[in-house]
């Protein structure tokens, strides 16, 4: 698997979100299966554009799995802010701030677990001169509704770097990849460092990535390892956090993180590093021995790798990926494959979209077989969707913006239960569509980015 491929098939959640003041109450960013597969919990606006005449319900909900109930509702913008504050956000983005609940991960079930927020990168600008390590990596809330809190970088020694943020290069955190079932997560932080050449004086920048495991029950760092890469693009851990994978300037490798053994995949020698748009997870197997992309499957211990099924022809091939899950027993991926929309402007001067919604569909990794989930027949629904998978790998949840909740059975791809308008307390089971002229904008660019 070349760097290229690897990042581009193991991307997930490669859509850019919209502006703040494009944000609905019944979008969804984010949607997660809690551990006992009992619950789903869903991530999106904190409430900051509301009217004030809409009933605010909270940008994290709890459902119940089997039925779409509503069990509860929790998270505003007064929580993103007692987290994360007002100069710290996304690196890596072309947004800077954090306005909603994309970032979100499970720990444990319902009500006992913990909703966690933890951005895939984070960085603190003070001002143009001058910028600052940030000494946390995100935050959580729990279901008793107490107050959020920061999830700190504990035990950690900062290091501050030398670089002008002028120049695009600074000190940051990211990316930062929680393992499948939420109980661990790899932390790259990394520090910059301008050197000038002593015979033409030119300044060159460097990054140093150390990266740290942190379990995520109890928010302590488990184990350091410095200086894993000069700046890294993508990052994976194993359920057991025992193992991690990464792709950085110099090398794609995986590490056991008790021995610091290093299998390497490939090496790239003569790389220069530039802080990515995105940063892509890695997927490992549920026992932490195969990575997973989605034309092979790589294992680590034999260094030997078979491709899968739908590798060959193009009608296998998904071109255009905005989210992947894998199941846990392998047996399938769940893909969004984000389609394009048509602009045009109507006789009051105002722009209109016109498209298909996203496909979701279900690769078998044995028989390479497509089975398409039946999203919507709307041409204003189904857009910018995330999935998840059960623990049993029988279901997969499907959220979309504007408020579309689904649950389908893996086995037949048959709906199984539909929420819509999920962003209310009135939830009537009707659809009301509140159209954003920017979507399809930021749609044929996501286009553009993953092509």
């Amino acid at each position: 698997m070349t760097r290229s491929k690897l990042i581009k098939t193991t991307a997930l959640s490669l859509a850019l979100l919209s502006g703040a003041s494009h944000a609905s109450e019944a979008d969804i960013y984010s949607i997660h299966f809690s551990e006992d597969g009992k619950h789903l919990i869903t991530g999106g606006a904190g409430g900051y554009t509301l009217a004030d005449s809409v009933e605010h319900t909270g940008g994290i909900k709890i459902w119940d799995a089997n039925s779409g109930a509503l069990i509860e509702a929790l998270g505003d913008r007064d929580d993103l802010d007692n987290i994360f504050g007002d100069q710290y956000g996304r690196v890596g983005n072309r947004r800077w701030g954090i306005s909603n609940f994309k970032d979100v991960v499970l720990t444990g079930s319902y009500p006992n677990g913990k909703v966690l927020l933890l951005p895939s990168s984070l960085g603190r600008m003070v001002d143009n001169q001058k910028t600052q390590l940030p000494d946390f990596i995100g935050g959580y809330m729990d279901f008793s509704g107490k107050q959020p809190e920061r999830i700190e970088l504990s035990k950690i020694s900062a290091k501050n770097g030398n670089c002008d943020p002028k120049t695009g290069f600074h000190d940051y955190v990211g990316p930062i990849v929680p393992s499948n079932n939420g109980k661990f997560a790899a932390i790259v932080v990394n520090t910059c460092t301008a050197r000038t050449n002593d015979k033409d004086q030119q300044v060159a920048f460097e990054y140093s990535s150390d990266l740290h495991i942190m379990d995520l029950d109890k928010f302590k760092v488990t184990r350091t390892i410095e200086h894993l890469d000069a700046g890294v693009y993508a990052l994976g851990i194993t359920d057991a956090g025992n193992r991690i994978a990464f792709v950085g300037r110099d090398q794609f490798a995986v590490v056991d993180t008790d021995t610091n053994e290093h299998h390497v995949v490939e090496s790239y020698p003569t790389s220069d590093f530039m802080i990515p748009r995105q940063f892509s997870s890695l997927q490992f197997s549920k026992d932490g021995k195969q990575l997973i992309s989605l034309r092979n499957v790589y294992d680590i211990e034999t260094g030997k790798e078979h491709s899968l099924k739908w590798a060959s022809g193009d009608a296998k091939k998904p071109r255009r990926i905005s989210s992947v899950r894998v199941s846990p027993d392998l047996n399938f991926f769940a893909i969004v494959m984000p389609k394009r929309s048509l602009i045009t402007f109507g006789d009051d001067g105002l722009p209109r979209s016109y498209g298909k919604a996203d496909k979701v569909v279900l690769l078998s990794t044995t028989t390479g077989e497509r089975t398409e989930l039946e999203i919507t027949d709307s041409m204003t629904e189904g857009k910018r969707c995330v999935t998840d998978i059960s623990p049993d790998s029988q279901r997969v949840a499907v959220g979309c913006k504007g408020g579309l909740l689904r649950v389908y059975d893996t086995n037949t791809g048959k709906l199984v239960w539909n929420k819509q308008n999920v962003g209310q307390k009135s939830d009537n089971g009707l659809m009301q569509v509140e159209y954003d002229p920017m979507d399809s904008f930021y749609s044929m660019l996501d286009a553009d980015l993953i092509n």
